[in-house]
Parts: C-alpha cells; structure tokens; sequence
C-alpha cells in the first residue's frame, strides 16, 4: 500500500481506531504476555473489514501461544474475525514497518466473549504485535479509552504494512481482548484493602464481598487472592476459589474471615475462565448499639491504576475524625512524592517513598508522612515517579466509626 493512502486512511480514522489489544500467554514454563485486558468497553468502531494492531503491549519473551479471547459487539456472527501476529520490520524515520508472520481464523463468534484456539501454537519473539481483523459487518470489535495505542488498518492485512512513527499515532485507549493459556493467570481486578479486624471504641470492621457472573452462558471461576499488609505477594498467599453460573450472584459476608485469616490486605481476583466477576464490596464497622456503618469500595482494574498526579483532601476537622493511607502496587512496584498543603494552599512538606512489587500497606497518615502532621482541610498531592499504584485514603469518625473511602485519580 502507498504511503500517501495510508497516511490518508490513519488520519481519517485517527480518533475511531487505534485501541486492540490481546493478552497471550505461553505453553512454556514462563508465561508470555503480549497485550491486556483493562476492562468493560465503553467504545465501538463502525462495522467493516478492517485490522487492527496493539502497539501498546508487545510480547515481553519469546514464547508460545495457543489461544485467544476477545469481546466482540454482537453474536452470533459467522467467520468475522482472524487474530494476527506481526513483527516489526524496519523504520525510516516517519513510517515504521510491520510484517505479518502468522495468523489464525477465520473464526466464528458464537458470543460476545469469544475464546478461540490458535492451532497450530505459534512462536512469537520478545517484541511481536498481536492484531485483529474484521472480516464482515456483523459486529465489530470493542474497546476501552485509557492508556494505549493501537493503528488501525483497511482490509485484512497481509505481507508488510507501515504506519507513522512518533507521538502522533500515541492514543490514550485500550482494547478489550485476551488470550491465554492455563499456566497464566492474569489478575482482572484488584479489592485495594479487605479488612477483618477490630476498631476503635470496641468496632470491628469486615469486608462484605458480593460477586455476579455477567454472562448469560456458561461458568466462570477463579481465585480471590488475598495478600497481607507489609509483605509482598508470594505463592505461600491465601486463596479461595470462586465459581459462577449464568447471571448467577453470591455473597460473602467477612471475606477473610471465610479465607481463615483475619487483619488486613489486599485481595486480587484472578480469572480461571471467563473474564472475571462484578465485583461490589462493602467495608462496614459493627459498632455497639449502632448497627453497621461503612463505604462502598471499588475494585480497580490494573490497567486504571493511578500514572501521573492526584489529590486527598484531608478531614475538616482532624480532632474529630482520623485519616489513613493506603498503597498497593502491581507487578512494577512504586516510587512516589506526596506533597503536603495546608487550607490555604501552602506547601508544608514533602516525602518520597519507593514499594516493591505486589505490595500493599494502609497506615495513618502521619505515619506515611514520616511525622508530618495534617491541619484542617489539609491536602495531598501524589506524584507518581515509577510504577502504576493504587492509592487511597480512608476517613472515619472517631466516635460513630463511620467512613469515606476514596481513590487517587488524575485530577484533571
């Protein structure tokens, strides 16, 4: 294909394309990834036949891989898809070259989440993309707007295709595909603090965890993972296995409890088939002669972690309610600048502190400052440095107990 027309055909779909992306993992001993799978999609492109190539998760290895998984917009639909696999093939300067080397399908989609074998296994090398096309207008593929990026091409690729280099293919998207084979356990969601643990002025706080399967058909099951505070992840952690038929929806009412631990940690889902439950948990305080009272606390995707800068602010009035802070990290660990403003605005100080990976601890807030005391309508700014963690920051009443639970995001 000339330069000119794709030059032409990039720009026109310039802001419609450029989010797919597969997770693939290998039949090695080590698991390969190449790709992700951050969450529900909240994005469609228009019908057609066209390809679409992640730029954004190339394979970490070289490895095997045997299948596939992807969410498609509508089933059933009839030989619509092939999943590609290409390689980077030169560049000169304003067009980068890729070349496909194998591809699997056509493939029918008989659901929404589709799974797929790619059979014969292919052999990918430590940088290959992983692409797919659309092969009729019955559906399309689906996509998520947050960190990524992906080019998009007409018709279904073959040989070697070029796409422009430099940061103005870089879009902030990703796509909702995966693929995997049983030696990889990929973690679909993160519940940043379970708790199972005694309160102030005889409260005792639990984690109420409701989980529903949101397909119609068939079984999805998994583990739920649960990683102490102060420690790292290791294979010695606790888990539960979870197993869900159609739309089916259980509850557990003391998370930890129910895993045979009690204290506090942090707790990953991670999909055996499927793609992972909705999640709704609830961090309540028993406390005597009141009831329960507590928040509602979201499960975090690892691919909307917090990446650049966002803000607490901290209680109205510090003598009457109490503030902690909360981190954990995924597999890149963490270094982070948390600035201090008083009510006015002024910055009152400063730290950096760095995690390793899989970590999670939930501290006072002046502990987590090293000392630094928080006034009035106090506020923190967080600077991440390295790493994509998850940070928060608890807020309770000192006498009902009751609190707000809120994660760091961008602020703008």
């Amino acid at each position: 294909m000339a330069r000119k027309s794709l030059k032409r055909i990039y720009f026109k779909r310039l802001i419609t394309a450029s989010f797919f992306s597969i997770l693939v993992s290998g039949l090695e001993a080590k698991p390969l990834a190449v790709g992700s799978l951050p969450a529900p999609p909240d994005l469609l492109l228009p019908p057609g036949v066209f390809t679409i190539v992640d730029l954004s998760h190339p394979a970490g290895a070289d490895g095997e891989v045997s299948s596939a998984t992807f969410i498609w917009s509508a089933a059933p639909c009839a030989a619509a898809a092939k999943v590609k696999f290409l390689r980077p093939s030169g560049s000169d300067g304003f067009f980068n070259r890729l070349t496909l080397f194998a591809e699997r399908g056509p493939f029918d989609v008989d659901f929404v989440t589709q799974t797929v074998p790619l059979s014969p296994p292919i052999a990918l090398q430590k940088g290959d993309f992983i692409g797919i096309s659309s092969l009729t207008a019955c559906g399309t593929i689906t996509f998520r707007t947050n960190a990524g990026a992906a080019v998009q091409f007409e018709g279904d690729v073959q040989g070697t295709v070029s796409y422009l280099a430099g940061p103005e293919r870089s879009l902030f998207v990703t796509p909702e595909v995966r693929a995997s084979s049983p030696d990889f356990q990929a973690v679909a969601n993160v519940l940043p603090v379970a708790i199972s643990a005694p309160g102030q002025f005889g409260s005792f706080f639990k984690t109420r965890l409701q989980m529903r399967n949101p397909q119609g058909v068939g079984r999805i099951t998994g583990q739920l993972v649960f990683h102490s505070a102060f420690a790292r992840s290791g294979s010695s952690d606790l888990a539960m296995p979870y197993s869900l038929g159609a739309w089916e929806t259980q509850t557990i009412d003391d998370l930890l409890a129910a895993m045979g631990t009690t204290g506090i940690g942090s707790v990953d889902i991670v999909p055996s088939t499927g793609l992972g439950p909705t999640i709704r948990a609830t961090v309540y305080a028993q406390t005597p002669g009141v009831g329960t009272v507590g928040f509602d606390e979201p499960a975090v995707r690892p691919a909307e972690t917090l990446i650049r800068e966002g803000t607490l602010v901290g209680p109205s009035d510090p003598s009457r309610y109490r503030m902690n802070v909360g981190i954990r990290t995924l597999d890149a660990g963490a270094t982070i600048t948390a600035i201090v403003f008083d009510s006015a605005g002024l910055a009152t100080g400063s730290i950096t502190k760095s995690y390793p990976a899989n970590y999670f601890e939930q501290v006072p807030a002046s502990a987590f400052l090293n000392g630094i005391s928080l006034g009035p309508n106090a506020s923190l700014v967080f600077r991440v440095l390295a790493g994509s963690p998850i940070i928060y920051g608890v807020t309770a009443d000192n006498v009902s107990q009751d609190s707000d639970f809120k994660i760091v995001t961008p602020d703008l």
